[in-house]
């Protein structure tokens, strides 16, 4: 290895001396403000030395996301039922090559150390983040995320292509109260069970960082638990850094109870292993101040935090020549390659799980299977979750089985009915009818044609509504209703509505978070303020089927010689982050639409697409072939397609 010496200044510039010496000489020249500064998630540049700012933290679950259009991977939920370890590291090599592409586009916003893979156990089915995760088997978790961790940071002695952030640590099982609840452990699950897990993404696979859990452990914050020094860095020998989740030091505070002020959960925090604050700067910043000037917090803590994040930072390559770091000049050509979107469709076909196939009706032959009706809207969609990238392209099933089935009468061979109720509203009161305008702008009107809108039911209580002319969801804000938003997406989904059937047959229409939508000044749809459905001044609605979506896929399924149902869920509605499934059964309208086709056509079909288990005991009763797929991103369409036909190959010579 050659190393240019001619600029160098400092001892930690110079990459002949040992790790761990030029670290802290590095962290020895910082002064106590610059310090302060350096303990949270965007560490500032300090330009008297030659430090350049840095942000820890880039979601790649998946594939690298929020940055712009990456590869793709299946849910991990998925990628667990493939039980492949060699392509879990070559997936987490995938998206280490992609960071490193938007590292260098952007090093100050775009950083390498990556939050993921979630390695909690999926103890209850009902846990809105089991999409995130690779099960309740620890000895599994912990092989896939050992070699999605070795994928993720390369095989250099000295250099990191990127560095994986294990999470949650520890006992995350729930979202509702997970920031006030605590998770009882007694000492052999946590032995057996739990840390089991974590164990050889660090001891095997040498991931350089991890992130604390929300709730707390028998009773203490996790980013106080003793665990995190003890048994992390103590026992399996981590040598990385310990970030907190968002928000969570001060919600030793706010969420917890456990102090009464923020000062000592930050100091606490800090002395139990947390080395990277990801919460309000200021009030963080502040809360370390304070500690210093009491004496709960020493100069020497805040060295040994830094000596951690800065110790990774340097295996990064960020202080050494360029030509020094083979992944250095990793570039824009290894973003979405060729190899990587085969990849991606290897991984979408081999997590796909054939869970029945009685008479052995799959595979289906293209050239025997006769008229094919798709039904139900997860036949021609491709979901994105919560910590999905922006997909490059997207293969639906629909177009994936058409493919399949080539020739000039291909859609008339292939039959799609999503199986959706096309509505009108009526404003109860009045008989004003709902119109939407080119510009998504809604009106209640007594002169102008009424919108069709269209109806997905997801069940509990929850639906999404589209025009379909428009291509864009009604979406809501807390004053107002349009007909603007591309995909139901956000951290608060607000294109997810309530219809609550009240009497005369008519519908109390509320928003996402409750609150009733009523008739406002000249027509308008405005969002009341009242969280409740009782009280004086709500609208009521006529909701008027003017085609029964239903009606439409038992027609199509028994003019059928083979029916193809895609039931499941959409990854950010009734279970996501901050939000637990209510049950584990399919909503009562997908279950509806099965029992029909198939009543119709006995060579029914089912491709339940899943972020999460469900409990369908009549479609395994009933259903002849049954296949389970995760949202599995870019090639979901095309993996579900070669899974359920032959798959033709060319002959041999």
């Amino acid at each position: 290895m050659s190393h240019e010496t001619t600029d160098i200044e400092y001892l930690f510039q110079d990459p002949r001396i040992q790790l761990d010496d030029r670290v802290r000489d590095l962290v020895s020249r910082l002064t106590l403000e610059e310090k302060i500064e350096s303990m949270l998630q965007y560490q500032p540049a300090i330009d008297r030395l030659g430090v350049a700012a840095y942000k820890h933290g880039t979601e790649a679950a998946h594939g690298i996301a929020w940055l712009g259009e990456a590869t793709s991977f299946p849910q991990p939920v998925g990628l667990a039922c493939t039980w492949d370890t060699e392509l879990m590291r070559q997936i987490g090599s995938v998206i280490a090559d992609e960071a490193r592409v938007y590292y260098r586009r952007d090093p100050k916003l775009n950083g390498l150390t990556l939050w993921a893979p979630t390695v909690d156990m999926e103890r209850d089915p009902r846990w809105g983040r089991n999409e995130e995760a690779y099960g309740e088997d620890p000895y599994l978790t912990g092989e896939l995320a050992k070699e999605l961790v070795k994928g993720i940071q390369g095989d250099h002695p000295v250099y990191l292509k990127a560095v994986a952030t294990l999470k949650h640590f520890l006992g995350n099982n729930n979202e509702v109260d997970r920031g006030s609840g605590s998770s009882s452990i007694d000492p052999r699950n946590l032995r057996e069970y739990y840390l089991k897990a974590f164990e050889k993404p660090f001891t095997e696979g040498g991931a350089q960082s991890m992130m604390t859990s929300y709730n707390l452990i028998n009773g203490t914050p996790a980013t106080l638990y003793h665990g995190v020094n003890d048994i992390v860095r103590g026992e399996w020998g981590m040598n990385g850094f310990v970030v907190s989740d968002a928000g969570d030091v001060t919600g030793i505070a706010n969420d917890h109870q456990y102090y009464d002020s923020h000062t000592p959960g930050v100091a606490e925090s800090i002395r139990a292993g947390i080395d990277s604050i990801t919460d309000d700067a200021e009030l963080s910043k502040q809360a370390i101040r304070e500690a210093l000037g009491q004496g709960t917090l020493e100069e020497a803590d805040l060295d040994r935090a830094l000596f951690h994040t800065f110790r990774v930072r340097f295996r990064l390559g960020e202080f050494d020549p360029a030509a020094d770091n083979p992944y250095a000049l990793i570039g824009e050509e290894l973003l979405m390659t060729e190899q990587a979107r085969e990849l991606s469709l290897r991984a979408a076909r081999e997590q796909i799980v054939l869970l029945k196939n009685e008479r052995s009706l799959l595979p289906l032959d293209p050239a025997k299977c006769g008229k094919v009706a798709v039904i139900g809207t997860l036949g021609n969609e491709v979901y994105r979750d919560w910590y999905s990238g922006t997909l490059p392209y997207r293969v639906t099933p629909l177009e994936a089985i058409r493919a399949k089935l080539e020739g000039e009468n291909v859609k008339e061979r292939v039959v799609y009915r999503d199986a959706k109720d096309r509505v009108i509203f009526t404003a109860a009161a009045d008989g004003a009818k709902l119109t939407v305008d080119p510009s998504g702008d809604i009106r209640l009107s007594h002169d102008n044609e009424p919108t069709v809108l269209t109806v997905t039911d997801w069940g509990y209580g929850s639906v999404t509504l589209t025009d379909e002319h428009l291509g864009t969801y009604v979406t809501s804000d807390e004053e107002t209703l349009r007909v603007t938003a591309e995909e139901a997406y956000g951290w608060y989904v607000k294109e997810v509505f309530g219809l609550t059937p009240v009497e005369k047959g008519d519908h109390l229409w509320t928003t996402w978070n409750g609150k009733p939508v009523i008739a406002g000044a000249e027509g308008s749809l405005k969002v009341m303020e009242a969280t409740t459905a009782s009280g004086q001044g709500h609208t009521t609605f006529q909701v008027e089927t003017v085609l029964d979506g239903l009606a439409e896929a038992i027609a199509a399924a028994q003019a059928a010689d083979t029916a193809i149902v895609f039931v499941g869920n959409h990854p950010l509605i009734n279970g996501k982050e901050e939000n637990d499934r209510p049950g584990l059964e399919l909503a009562a309208s997908q279950q509806r639409i099965i029992e029909e086709v198939y009543r119709v056509n006995p060579n029914t079909i089912v491709v339940l697409t899943g972020s999460y288990p469900y409990a369908i005991p009549w479609v395994q009763e009933h259903i002849p072939a049954i296949i389970y797929t995760s949202h599995a991103g870019q090639e979901h369409g095309t993996s579900v397609a070669d899974v359920l036909f032959v798959i033709t190959r060319p002959r041999v010579v």
